[in-house]
């Protein structure tokens, strides 16, 4: 025990009853006011001599009638609230009289009241008790003057007697019923209509009523506002609760026991001081169940809180004043030599007489003894409110201070492993609360170092908090290798995390932590580490799980680099394509992301022309069908890898064909020949970006007849083209796919084709098939057979063709629109039949006299529309239009004057850019 108050005069042998006391602290000085039974007011200030103490500065003998039974003190509002006989009253609290304001006639007799000040209005609300009911009155305009205007207060249940005590903490109001304590959660009801009544205010509130706790004695309810606790008497013990009325949860004592049943208790933090009989005094710590001080004051029988660390005491003709202040050094010693150092911090905050350097080497003995008590969340959570240096927490954790410091023994190493754990476990989350508070500095100083903002001392403060950010890094990535393995790429990958590259390799690989050790690389960019490391994990069987798949991250680490990197990329895919063809030729295909689309595709093709040509043909097919790329280059390469493949399969497919069996047609051979013909084929036709000459030199002499008539076609030598079709190829239908493709009336050449397919049927042998001249050096192909000749599947050049007149025919009366029927007619035998003939003739009738009606058609429709469009322009001509200095745009209501304008069908006129910027 120890002496935690010193009583002091305050008033002594007053001619009247005190019957209770309330405290006013102004600007200008700190004041008690003692109401007595006789209706008497005595205010006492401090006094203005260097002695202190308190002097008489207000004596009001006519302040009521009858007893003051409660006062309250409202200092913004400048009112004392005073209950005296049933009735609550308003005073003017700066009159020396203490003017009434106004009295409370709708609530009556008033049993007790208490001031309801919600957080989300500034307003004064007042709740009073009366008639088993609890009415609210807001503080407000009624009539051109401020007075207490009823507020509709809705809740439940109906109470059995009139609440006895009352206290508001925020939006929570907590009172007594009998033997009963209650809170009600007050909420304002939004749905409320506006009153048309002056004696009710606008608004309504709704009341939501829980029952706590039963009580046999004397009730009394104290609000521990800075603990966000309420405590409520109940005997000899007092229960405290949240300030929602659950059981807290911050670790302090829930119940202290007084030594009997206190008469009343006010607290004072960090006491509960309470009022007990025969004008004893009992001071309870909230840390403690052994009562800290009993005193006895001559028939004291009421407490007032006063100022902070001050309690104002009365008897029936005597005041006091107890307050800490006199014995506070002494008792915050003493505190510390008893290791109460909870207590000890409490009164040093609370008070002004202990330095701030006293105070945190308080909080740091404080930290240290919770420590040593393995009390390690609390214990660093006081080190970082007094801001402790990380290097002298860390002397704490040897085993985790940076190379270079000197390792003290003790700390953490000689505690059993659990309590290590969760020391190591605590030191994490203090030094993750510790980076990020330093990591939002130091992106505000480079946010006002790049605005040029920052100062000189600016720089030197940065530089001190980087170099605690790295140990603090270096440290935490320790911690959570031994604490929270799962954290550890998560700190890596902090784009503000200090660790230096050298420490956290060093680190990782000592704890074979290879994966994060991957994850170090790729974020600092160190990129041929990375791959090493993957390349490196992929050919071990006991690696981690993580490198399984170690071919696909190399593929997507890979399509991650950029164009810069492009001898890096080029240097890793070679063992990936020689790994997984399909895979080597994703790190240039992603369509993911924009870094494969944006490499150096010319570069990427020499590459792989001499180190994986397997992948030029997909490679290419997707920079071409997929990207759409125009140049020339890459439409050829595509071009020469798909005939040397094309050339390659079909050398091995005519060997092994026997040479009585006709080839099957172009694209449908069986496996990957008629996969990459049919490819082969449909890029000859839809690309335009190739020198047609030089396929047609790389494709072999005595094959591929359908690639080079499509060549030819390219060439506008069509006539060769259809005659490949037709005589060599056996495939009317196919030349005639051909000349679909080709046929265009506009050109000159190509509006002939149809002709020239004619000509080919009815004479085969005028236009036969054209020999290309072949040199077998020329290309790196040749001759796919030597012994290729009239038994093989290419007709000898010299071979003579049958005419087939009635197919002939037939293209001319299908196609009678798209041929010349007096050129074809001449072509035709002397000696073919008109029967023959007759069908075709029939068809280009037809097709001529269809051709006349829509020509007809066309014109009509044509000179009924030039002669609507004469109308209407003759019409247009005819109309006068005025334009006067008053006419006006119906746009922008400005004068037309002398500007370009548009008329509207009503006769509306509109500048011509209003026009076109506002559609009427």
């Amino acid at each position: 025990m120890y002496d935690a108050y010193t009583p002091k005069d305050v008033a002594g042998s007053l001619p009247v009853e005190v019957t209770c006391l309330a405290f006013q602290v102004s600007e200008s000085n700190q004041t008690v006011l003692a109401g007595g039974r006789a209706g008497h007011l005595y205010a006492y200030s401090v006094s203005s001599n260097r002695r202190g103490g308190f002097e008489l500065s207000k004596f009001c003998k006519s302040f009521h009638k009858k007893a003051v039974q409660e006062l309250k003190v409202c200092e913004r509002e400048d009112l004392l609230l005073c209950v005296s006989d049933g009735q609550l009253m308003a005073h003017r609290l700066s009159d020396q009289d203490f003017k009434v304001e106004t009295l409370i006639h709708k609530a009556k007799p008033v049993q007790t009241f208490a001031r309801f000040s919600p957080k989300t209005s500034g307003d004064l609300y007042v709740i009073v008790a009366s008639r088993k009911k609890l009415f609210l009155f807001k503080w407000g305009e009624k009539d051109g003057h401020k007075d207490f205007i009823e507020v509709a207060l809705d809740y439940n249940p109906v109470f059995t007697d009139t609440p006895s005590s009352i206290k508001c903490v925020g939006e929570m109001v907590f009172f007594s019923v009998r033997n009963e304590y209650f809170s009600m959660t007050m909420q304002k009801d939004k749905t409320a209509r506006t009153s048309s009544s002056d004696d009710v205010a606008p608004e309504a509130w709704n009341g939501f009523v829980t029952r706590l706790l039963n009580f046999n004695c004397q009730p009394g309810i104290v609000p521990m506002i800075d603990k966000r606790r309420v405590a409520f008497v109940r005997s000899e013990t007092v229960q405290m609760t949240d300030i929602w009325g659950n059981r807290p949860a911050d670790g302090l004592k829930d119940v202290l026991t007084f030594t009997e049943v206190p008469m009343q208790i006010v607290y004072d933090s960090p006491y509960l001081v309470g009022m007990l009989s025969n004008g004893r005094v009992e001071v309870l710590s909230l840390f403690s169940d052994v009562p800290v001080q009993t005193m006895k004051l001559p028939k004291s029988m009421r407490l007032c809180n006063g100022a902070k660390g001050q309690i104002f005491v009365a008897s029936l003709s005597d005041i006091w004043l107890m307050d800490t202040a006199t014995n506070l050094r002494k008792n915050v010693y003493h505190l510390i030599q008893e290791r109460q150092f909870e207590m000890a911090i409490q009164l040093a905050d609370n008070s002004n007489l202990i330095p701030d350097d006293q105070k945190i080497e308080i909080k740091k003995k404080a930290a240290l003894n919770l420590f040593n008590q393995k009390k390690f969340d609390e214990s660093l959570a006081l080190f970082g409110e007094i801001k402790t240096e990380v290097v002298q927490i860390l002397r704490m954790f040897p085993e985790l201070l940076p190379d270079g410091f000197q390792k003290p023994p003790g700390g953490v190493t000689d505690m059993p492993a659990n309590d290590r754990m969760r020391a190591l476990l605590a030191l994490g989350n203090y030094l993750s609360e510790v980076r990020t508070e330093h990591a939002k500095h130091i992106e505000l100083y480079n946010r006002l170092r790049s605005s040029g903002q920052a100062k000189k001392t600016d720089t030197e403060e940065m530089n001190t908090l980087l170099l605690t950010l790295r140990v603090v890094d270096t440290t935490l990535l320790k911690c959570y290798i031994k604490t929270k393995p799962a954290l550890v790429d998560s700190l890596i990958r902090l784009q503000s995390n200090a660790c230096t590259f050298e420490d956290a390799k060093k680190i990782l690989e000592s704890e074979e932590r290879l994966r994060s050790l991957f994850v170090l690389y790729e974020t600092r960019k160190k990129h041929e580490m990375a791959l090493d490391l993957l390349i490196d994990q992929s050919c071990r069987e006991n690696a981690d799980p993580f490198f399984d798949d170690a071919i696909q991250q190399i593929v997507e680490y890979l399509q991650s680099l950029g164009n810069n990197s492009l001898p890096l990329i080029l240097k890793y895919a070679k063992w990936v394509l020689d790994k997984n063809l399909e895979a080597g030729v994703q790190i240039f295909t992603s369509d993911e992301t924009e870094m494969a689309r944006n490499l150096n595709r010319k570069a990427v093709v020499e590459f792989m022309k001499s180190e994986c040509p397997e992948a030029m043909i997909p490679y290419l097919e997707h920079v071409i069908f997929k990207w759409e790329e125009p140049a020339s280059y890459f439409h050829e390469t595509l071009l020469e890898y798909y005939v040397a493949k094309v050339n390659s399969l079909f050398k091995d497919y005519v060997h092994a064909f026997p040479d009585d069996e006709n080839i099957t047609r172009a694209g449908d051979e069986d496996g990957e020949l008629g996969i990459f013909r049919k490819r082969l084929l449909r890029f000859l036709e839809i690309s335009h970006s190739y020198s047609p000459q030089t396929v047609l030199l790389q494709l072999a002499p005595h094959a591929f007849f359908e690639e080079r008539a499509l060549i030819l076609g390219r060439l506008k030598q069509h006539d060769q083209a259809l005659a490949l079709y037709v005589n060599t190829l056996k495939n009317v239908p196919a030349a005639e796919e051909y000349c679909k493709l080709y046929y265009n009336p506009a050109d000159d050449t190509n509006s002939q084709v149809y002709l020239l397919l004619f000509r080919a049927l009815v004479h085969p042998n005028q236009h036969h098939h054209h020999s290309i001249p072949f040199n077998a050096d020329s290309t790196p192909f040749g001759s796919f057979r030597d012994d290729v000749s009239e038994t093989s599947t290419v007709v000898n050049s010299t071979s003579s063709y049958q005419p087939d007149v009635n197919t002939a025919i037939k293209i001319l009366a299908k196609y009678a629109d798209k041929i010349d029927t007096i050129g074809a007619l001449n072509m035709l035998p002397a000696k073919t039949p008109l029967r023959v003939v007759f069908s075709a003739i029939n068809a280009v009738i037809q097709t001529t006299g269809r051709q006349a009606s829509t020509r007809k058609m066309e014109k009509s429709v044509s000179e009924c529309a030039m002669t609507k469009k004469l109308e209407r322009k003759n019409r247009a001509q005819s109309t006068k239009i005025v334009v006067t200095f008053s006419s006006e745009c119906v746009v922008c209501d400005k004068k037309i004057a002398v500007s370009a304008f548009v008329r509207y069908p009503d006769g509306r006129l509109a500048h011509l850019y209003c026009h076109n910027d506002v559609k009427i």
